[in-house]
């Protein structure tokens, strides 16, 4: 066990916490903090108040020294000019680790300055070890520990956060439960008095049940020391950073909410680009871009294809690539010809890939792994996908938490084989066999009624007549009512179909994204990001799709540089799950 996880273990991991200013008046932070620790946290919990006896109906203690048994971990919530000698007392106790959410420290200037050095001084006499001040408290899956003056909702995920602002954490937070992603540990860290962001980021690149590390940062202390540090957990894991200071007013901004340096934005950039660490523009970048590191394999390169369903969003999307230093290739003649085969003349005739409104969604579908064959292809841009999960979150509605990346087994067990029936398929399609290719269909009936929910026997009448264009909304409406579970109060579930639906083609990508090893980007055609559930995670924007993209290429770049990288898959959380 390392320096840092030792000295940080009795934060994240604590046996017992003692709230110091608890108490039973709803309107003051004492409240919500000790009411959100004792609703989570499984250990033992201690109310301190010099007034009350008794705190939500638990003993309260005049003093932390009162407390009969050890303590951990405290929080403080008092006023500030009283932290120091209350700080005192825990070094007396032996308390191991604090959490400071009390403000009015150097953020107020040099009076504010003096008082933080005195808790400092104090802190350093016991070796407690503290978050904050100033900050907004932490939250500890592995512990249960909700130790927030605000209770947000977070559940477990493969997420580590830093954070120096406590509103930008919390909305992150809060966006993040909303679209399915869980933290397996956050901190609002306010101007990190003791403990740095470095050293929350060096503890994180240690817990093996973190993958990816997000950090909001207004100012660091000792910029050669963040380097040292992070350089070396960059090598094991991604680090996302949010830097604001750009401006003069965002620079003055900080000074006065944190009482940190903004510093020059040239040398932050040097110095993430020295450590390995990936800059990003906006709280919600700091999510898409922690998905996509979870979802995806690393790219091998900047060559880019693009499958989309209209030509506007791939002029789009084409747009953004080049922008941010991704090529959209050309392709080769072989593949525009085998294209022309399955799509009507209209067909776009390059990259993007546009079949113009094409109905067969077979060839739409054989697209790209088409286009993935290709060895001058690195990734897949997968445009308009997304909209079928857009659609069912429409119209339909869902209850209790959400549970972040726990792909369904049974669900992937049916894609087996899937691939060389592709493979079949794509044959047909270089040799412009368009009878083999609508037989396609046949061999996927197991997998698709298995998805589906129905029988194979219903499904082939179904597709047959798709097949043939038979199909009419009379005829349709008499065959899904004999589909298991799609009838609501006698009219058609459409929203259950389009679940259905949209698990089936997650499984198609899912296994593309298996066989290649190479990243299939997915997007719906809204600005609003869909929850996340099963092996397909959308991005709202072609702009975000590229911004991932090309950040995901430049972290395998400095993996190269540094001589660490090792496999695509090692940090997709997604395909590691099912298959390592």
């Amino acid at each position: 066990m390392g320096d840092i996880v030792r000295e940080l273990d009795p934060l994240f991991n604590p046996r017992s916490v003692a709230v110091i200013g608890a108490t039973n008046s709803w309107n003051k932070w004492g409240y919500s903090t000790f009411s959100s620790i004792i609703q989570s946290f499984e250990g033992k919990v201690y109310p301190v108040n010099l007034k009350e006896d008794k705190i939500l109906g638990r003993k309260a203690y005049k003093k932390v020294g009162d407390i009969p048994d050890d303590v951990d971990l405290v929080i403080f919530v008092i006023p500030a000019e009283i932290v120091p000698g209350v700080m005192e007392e825990c070094s007396a106790k032996g308390v191991k680790a604090a959490v400071i959410i009390t403000a009015g420290f150097r953020e107020t200037g040099k009076d504010g300055r003096d008082l933080e050095n005195e808790v400092i001084r104090a802190a350093k006499k016991g070796g407690i070890r503290f978050v904050g001040p100033n900050c907004m408290g932490i939250w500890s899956a592995s512990s249960k520990l909700k130790a927030y003056m605000f209770p947000f909702p977070t559940i477990d995920g493969p997420i580590a956060f830093v954070s120096q602002g406590g509103n930008v954490g919390g909305a992150v937070v809060m966006s993040a439960f909303k679209r399915g992603i869980g933290f397996h540990r956050y901190v609002s860290c306010g101007p990190a008095a003791d403990i740095q962001i470095e050293d929350y980021i060096e503890y994180f690149g240690d817990d093996p049940d973190v993958k990816v590390i997000l950090t909001y940062i207004e100012g660091l202390s000792d910029g050669k020391r963040f380097i040292e540090k992070v350089s070396k957990v960059t090598r094991k894991k991604p680090v996302i950073a949010l830097k604001p200071g750009r401006t003069e007013a965002a620079a003055h901004a900080i000074l006065s909410h944190s009482g940190a340096i903004a510093g020059s934005n040239v040398i932050y950039n040097e110095a993430f680009k020295k450590s390995g660490v990936l800059r990003t523009e906006s709280p919600e970048e700091l999510l898409d871009l922690a998905v996509g590191f979870l979802t995806q394999p690393l790219p091998s390169g900047r060559n880019v294809a693009i499958v989309t369903g209209g030509g506007s969003y791939g002029v789009i999307c084409s747009e953004y690539c080049e922008t941010l230093g991704l090529r959209v290739i050309d392709l080769p003649e072989e593949t525009i010809e085998a294209f022309s085969k399955i799509f009507p003349p209209r067909w776009s005739h390059g990259n993007p890939v546009d079949p113009a409104g094409d109905r067969n969604f077979i060839a739409y579908y054989a697209a790209p792994q088409m286009l993935l064959e290709l060895d001058q292809v690195d990734s897949l841009i997968f445009m308009g996908f997304g909209s079928i999960s857009g659609f069912t979150s429409m119209i339909s509605s869902s209850g209790g938490d959400h549970i972040f990346f726990q792909p369904s087994t049974d669900l992937f067990s049916s894609i087996t084989g899937i691939d060389e029936i592709i493979a079949e398929v794509l044959i047909a399609i270089k040799a412009g066999d368009i009878d083999k290719l609508n037989s396609f269909m046949k061999p996927m009936m197991p997998i698709i009624s298995s998805v589906m929910g129905t029988n194979p026997d219903t499904m082939d009448k179904f597709v047959s007549m798709i097949m043939d264009e038979q199909i009419t909304r009379d005829v349709f409406a008499e065959l899904i009512k004999i589909f298991p579970g799609f009838l609501i109060d006698g009219t058609v579930g459409i929203e259950i179909l389009l679940e259905k639906f949209d698990k089936l083609v997650s499984s198609l990508l899912f296994s593309f994204m298996k066989k290649y090893k190479k990243p299939i980007i997915s997007t719906t055609f809204s600005e609003s990001a869909p929850i996340l559930e099963g092996a397909a995670h959308p991005f709202p924007t072609a702009e975000k799709a590229a911004m991932v993209l090309s950040k995901m290429v430049e972290y395998r770049e400095y993996l190269e540089r540094v001589d660490s990288f090792e496999d695509p898959l090692k940090y997709c959380t997604i395909l590691n799950y099912e298959f390592n």
